[in-house]
Order: C-alpha cells, then structure tokens, then sequence
C-alpha cells in the first residue's frame, strides 16, 4: 500500500506541475511558442515581458499557483508529501510536454507553500512584493520570497518536516535560478517593471 501511495505521489505530482500553463495560454491567444521569446520561460514573468498582456500573465499566475496548492492539499496528510510537491515542481521546471522546457518553479512553489503554511506564505509574498518594487529585479524577488519562508519556519520554529520541505524548495530554485545568479554576479540581470 505505501508503494503505490508513493508511486501516485510521484504520478500525480509531476502530471499536475508538468501542465505547461504559460505555453498553452499564449498558444491559444496569440499562436507563438512562449519558450522562443524573452528569457524562454512558460511563467508568468516571461508571459508579460513576452506578450504585454497584464491578464494572460496573471491568468499564468493563478494557474501555476493552483498547481502547487492542489497537489500540497491532495497530499497534506500523507507521508509522502515532501515528494509530492518536489515532484510538481519538477514537473513544471521540466515538463514531458514541451521535452523538459518549462517555468523557474516560484509560482507553483508559493501555492504548495499556501496550501500547506498560508500565514508564513502570504509573510512571505509581501517580501516579494517589496522586494519587487525596491530592487524591480523579479529574479532577486523570487528568491527572497523562499529565502524568507525557510528563514521564517526556523524562526517561529515550525516543524521539522516544512523546515526540510522548505530548504528543499529553497535548493531547487536556486538551481532553476542559477543563471539568474551568475547575470547577478555579473550585474547583468535584467529589472523589470513591479506594477
């Protein structure tokens, strides 16, 4: 029995995450492939540089957030939902659909948060936002979103299983990020307009 709960962990997880919101929409609305502008990303961030259009990149928002947060809900009060929601994120960062060419993870990685910590979450997103509208660098904000959240679970001592899940979280999108952080380095990265 606990095979097949991990097994369905995995399965679903990674079906639900791999849904390629960003290319679908802008597929549907304007026929191009979202992955052949900007910085090549099916997020939302790349949705609006891409396409200008504030709704489509909001509607990208909600859809990745609802991933995270559906998955972290089917699987709260199992064991298995650390792999549940790494295995989303893997699947959205690494989608079958689009031969592994998907988002950076942050959006699908706050609704998992919220559907699991809504308070620490929403600390967090408000970091983001300020963040956002200081630095106007979205790469710097989403990564202050989850550096918070981690720093936020050891601060209020939450429990170690969202500790662990959080410094995860944390790992892997610095991963996705990683160049990101090298045009940081190298003071090359791009801002990008907070309203």
């Amino acid at each position: 029995m606990k095979n097949i709960v991990l097994i369905l962990s995995l399965l679903s997880g990674y079906l639900i995450g791999s849904f390629p919101t960003g290319y679908v929409l802008t597929k549907f609305t304007s026929n191009k492939d979202i992955r052949t502008t900007g910085s090549g990303s099916t997020g939302a961030t790349n949705v609006l540089r891409s396409s200008g259009n504030k709704k489509l990149a909001l509607l990208t928002l909600l859809i990745d957030v609802t991933k995270g947060f559906l998955v972290s809900k089917l699987f709260i009060n199992t064991g298995y939902l650390p792999i549940a929601v790494i295995a989303c994120l893997i699947g959205h960062v690494y989608p079958i659909w689009l031969k592994g060419h998907g988002g950076k993870g942050v959006a699908t990685s706050a609704g998992a948060l919220l559907g699991i910590c809504p308070f620490l979450t929403l600390i967090s997103a408000s970091i983001w936002g300020m963040m956002l509208k200081i630095t106007k660098i979205s790469s710097v904000a989403s990564l202050s979103f989850i550096g918070s959240f981690f720093a936020l679970t050891l601060l209020t001592n939450a429990s170690s299983s969202l500790i662990t899940l959080s410094a995860l979280i944390l790992g892997f999108l610095l991963f996705t990020h990683r160049s990101n952080l090298l045009r940081l380095i190298k003071n090359q990265e791009k801002a990008f307009n907070s309203k």
